[in-house]
């Protein structure tokens, strides 16, 4: 025989043992809940060009509860040929979630060609295995039903959202509004932190941009399983827009602050026929006018717009909040009187102080020193998130995070954050620091304060100077600002 036909014969029939291999799979459902059953479908192929993989027989095994385990025949595989295997499976209902591993292993048996020490063309049957790994994910996904409170909606409409769940829990869901000319007021979506059985949120629906009529208010829902998994659906709820009858459009400039003395700025436009001696008055008594008994806005034609400072103090929580206005006018030489709901935005009187103290006492050229920021909430209302940064040309940050996380402070609270700092090599004085403290307000808006201070640096002691009068300096003050932190917390 020719030695190049051998060894070119043995190369091909070489290669045929690769050609076993478990080229693809699909699961149904590709989620798999507790107590349901489903395919597990495997291909096993030969891709080998010549030679047939004979007596192949595949081995499915996982974990007990995933109900899957087996072994089966497929016989011979021709050379370029697959076969196609449906494997049921049925979970336990007690089957804890998690993402679980099937295991599959194909053997074959082929002959493997080899040359003999007379040259001699000669072979040998050869078992080989091949194995795949399946991921399958097992867990009870989300159920969750929308209802609105009222599926009758104005231009503007104050809505309860409740969201129910029969299946598993539901994570960090966004709700948002896809209809044109529909949305939440002020705000692009809602969030729900976490849904297990049944939640409730608060909502303006601003349908001003729909038309009148039936409609199918669709939200989006973007959620995540048990597992992390995302999840999009889209709820559509039957509702009927009713547009207003009222002439007048008012629209809130800059937001007030609560509590405060303040001049609501609006925009008003008139929609309807020119009218005469407008007025109007809140509902409410917590919006109440200043110095006034009802705002005089006077005359307005047909489609004019004006705009008015209504000096008033807004005692309402922190947020989007529906204020409605009673009016009257003269129109056509009738008088006439209406209500008008227009949304009013409140923020809250957030402030925050920002204290430094540095350990040990005083900051000195060339040291290491702690620095200690303390934040207090000077508000009336709780913050949450509240971040802080330093910086300085003064010092070198040796703490890895130039930012750090306090979280929460209630009203009149406060909490310290600390940096490892080096004073860099620096004459004695005074030098500027800006501490930045990031935080959310209690209506929900992200506000951003910098304080821009000074740090005193000082000579290095010497081994003959003694540090104790300055020391007890840094005492005394650190104790009164303690003693005032405290006493704002206790009242």
């Amino acid at each position: 025989m020719d030695i190049k036909y051998a060894l070119f014969a043995l190369m091909v029939f070489g290669l045929a043992f690769a050609g076993l291999s478990i080229s693809d799979y699909a699961l149904s459902p590709e989620v798999v809940e507790p107590g349901t059953s489903g395919f597990l479908q495997i291909t096993v192929s030969n891709s080998a060009q010549t030679d047939t993989v004979e007596n192949v027989v595949v081995e499915i095994s996982s974990v007990e509860d995933l109900g899957i385990d087996r072994s089966f025949v497929v016989g011979d595989l021709e050379a370029m040929s697959s076969v196609m295997v449906s494997l049921p499976f049925s979970a336990a209902e007690d089957i804890p979630s998690g993402y679980y591993t099937v295991e599959a292993k194909a053997t074959g048996r082929t002959k493997e060609y080899y040359l003999d020490s007379s040259n001699q063309l000669k072979s040998k049957t050869e078992t080989f295995t091949k194995r795949a790994t399946i991921p399958v994910e097992v867990v009870e996904q989300p159920v969750i039903s929308v209802f609105l409170s009222e599926e009758s909606v104005e231009d503007i409409t104050q809505e309860i959202l409740t969201f129910t769940n029969e299946g598993g829990t539901a994570k960090r869901m966004k709700v948002t509004i896809l209809n044109e000319g529909m949305g939440f007021l002020n705000q692009d979506q809602l969030y729900l932190k976490e849904l297990e059985d049944s939640a409730m949120l608060n909502a303006t629906l601003d349908a001003r941009g729909s038309d009148e009529g039936a409609a199918k208010l669709q939200l989006q829902l973007a959620y995540q399983n048990e597992l992390g998994t995302e999840i999009t659906e889209t709820k559509e709820i039957p509702v009927t827009v009713k547009k207003g009858e009222g002439n007048f459009v008012f629209v809130q400039g800059e937001p007030v602050v609560t509590g405060e003395e303040e001049d609501l700025q609006l925009t008003l436009t008139n929609e309807g026929n020119a009218i005469s001696d407008l007025r109007f008055t809140f509902q409410t008594d917590d919006v109440r006018l200043q110095g006034l008994n009802e705002f005089k806005v006077g005359d307005l034609g047909k489609d004019e717009t004006i705009s008015l400072s209504v000096p008033l103090v807004a005692d309402l929580e922190p947020g989007t909040k529906n204020v409605a206005l009673d009016l009257t006018w003269e129109e056509s030489g009738e008088d006439r009187m209406g209500t008008v709901t227009i949304p009013v935005k409140v923020i809250s009187d957030s402030s925050v102080g920002v204290y430094l103290e540095a350990n040990p006492a005083p900051l000195t050229s060339g040291n290491e020193h702690t620095l200690s920021v303390t934040v207090s909430n000077l508000g009336s209302y709780d913050i949450e998130g509240t971040t802080v940064e330093v910086s300085s040309e003064a010092l070198e940050l040796l703490t890895v995070q130039p930012q750090q996380y306090i979280g929460g402070l209630e009203s009149d609270d406060f909490s310290s954050v600390q940096y490892k700092v080096r004073v860099k090599q620096l004459g004695p004085g005074n030098y500027p620091a800006s501490v930045t403290v990031m935080f959310r307000d209690a209506s929900g808006e992200w506000i951003t304060v910098e304080k821009e201070m000074e740090i005193a640096i000082s000579e290095p002691v010497s081994e003959g100077d003694s540090p104790l009068p300055l020391a007890i300096g840094v005492v005394a003050i650190a104790a009164i600002a303690y003693w005032w932190f405290r006493k704002r917390k206790e009242k």
